[in-house]
């Protein structure tokens, strides 16, 4: 039997047979466990490592979320704390103001009634004053007047006498003379005192008589009518003084009213300054509260913009880094992700690699097998030509039969 394969290369196809299908199983088994291993890699990539990678950042972006949430809440509720101490500290210095504008008017008012009553009890007095020098001049002018009352006539009687009034004065002035208190008596005691002394040296009929009593009558009229004259020059005098004291008492009286009225006008100008005043300081002090409380506002208001300006650019900034770190999460996600589908595209091409290595592998051996098929069948065939040319020359050295069985048995 070893001899028929060695001649015939049955031994040699039965190795390669058997290569052929050791190789074809271990390329099997290879491609299989490949297989399986990529299999279980691509399972575990895409069944757990991407959904664990999904769920990290789903819970990254939950808690990002509730950090920048809770940011949001800590710094509105700041900034709200803050603007309202500002609201009530600033609202405290408004009352603080207001509490000083009612002060000032109060102040200002209670100023003003002093004033209107001190300078009303100044009225008073000077009304009062004013009516004790009316009353005073006003009976040194009523004093005057008796003086004058009596005296009235004693100008028109006196240029009467003087012959200022023409005839009819004259007359009047002479009848007015003879009417005169003691006239009348002077002349009958002169012309009894004639008559006497002509009774006595017995001519009382006489011319010489009647001559002395026309010349004692003339004479007592001449003098009589200058003393007349004189005391209505006196009497005019009397007048004349009188007036003069009762113009004098009656100027008294306007000076009075004057400076009654300069004193008044003087209390009532003083008041009006002094209510000036009042009003301006007033005017003044509120104006100083109101420009206080502007400032209040104002800086109440700048506090509160940069109190606004702040939040925002806080809530900006807390913005902008949530937004960031929602782009860096999802672009670290995307990036997991990527990691992943291309770690499963590098598994699925080293598994390629590797079943296109086993392949190579499995290529080579099938070739040399068949190489190897190929120098066995050749070294049989030789074999088989050697042997039939033994074959052949035994039979002839030897005998025939007994030379092949000399061929056989050395087998």
């Amino acid at each position: 039997m070893a001899f028929l394969d060695a001649l015939t290369g049955n031994a040699a196809t039965t190795a390669f047979k058997n290569n052929q299908q050791t190789i074809n199983t271990g390329l099997t088994q290879q491609s299989t466990a490949l297989g399986d291993n990529y299999t279980a890699a691509n399972n575990y990539l895409l069944g757990q490592g991407l959904p664990a990678l999904g769920q990290g950042f789903d819970t990254g972006r939950t808690n990002l979320g509730t950090g920048f949430d809770m940011s949001r809440t800590d710094l509105n509720q700041g900034y709200s704390t803050g603007q309202g101490a500002l609201t009530s500290n600033y609202g405290n210095a408004l009352a603080s103001l207001g509490q000083g504008r009612t002060d000032l008017n109060n102040n200002y008012a209670a100023g003003r009634d002093a004033l209107n009553q001190n300078y009303g009890q100044a009225r008073t007095d000077l009304g009062t004053q004013y009516g004790q020098t009316q009353g005073y001049l006003g009976q040194a002018t009523a004093n005057y007047q008796p003086v004058i009352s009596q005296t009235a006539n004693s100008l028109g009687q006196y240029q009467n006498a003087i012959g200022a009034n023409g005839q009819a004065g004259s007359q009047a002035a002479a009848a007015a003379f003879q009417a005169a208190p003691g006239y009348q008596y002077a002349l009958d005691q002169a012309l009894g005192s004639v008559q006497r002394s002509a009774a006595a040296r017995g001519g009382l009929a006489g011319g010489n008589a009647t001559s002395d009593i026309l010349n004692t009558a003339n004479g007592l009229a001449s003098q009589g009518y200058q003393q007349y004259i004189s005391n209505l020059q006196n009497s005019v005098g009397i007048n004349l003084q009188g007036i003069q004291g009762q113009n004098a008492a009656l100027t008294n009286q306007g000076n009075a009213s004057q400076s009654y009225g300069n004193a008044l006008a003087n209390v009532d100008t003083s008041l009006g300054n002094a209510l000036n005043g009042n009003f301006m300081g007033l005017g003044n002090g509120l104006a100083g509260l109101d420009q206080s409380a502007a400032g209040i506002y104002q800086n109440l208001g700048n506090a509160l913009n940069t109190s606004n300006v702040g939040l925002g650019s806080g809530l900006s900034s807390l913005d902008t880094g949530f937004g960031t770190n929602m782009s860096n999460l999802a672009t670290s996600q995307g990036s997991g992700t990527l990691g992943v589908y291309g770690q499963a595209g590098t598994n699925l091409m080293n598994l390629g690699n590797q079943e296109s290595n086993a392949i190579s592998n499995a290529t080579k051996l099938y070739v040399d097998n068949q190489n190897n098929q190929a120098k066995n069948q050749m070294a049989a065939s030789s074999n088989l030509l050697g042997t039939l040319g033994g074959l052949g020359q035994s039979f002839i050295d030897g005998g025939g039969i007994s030379g092949l069985k000399k061929l056989f048995s050395g087998l």
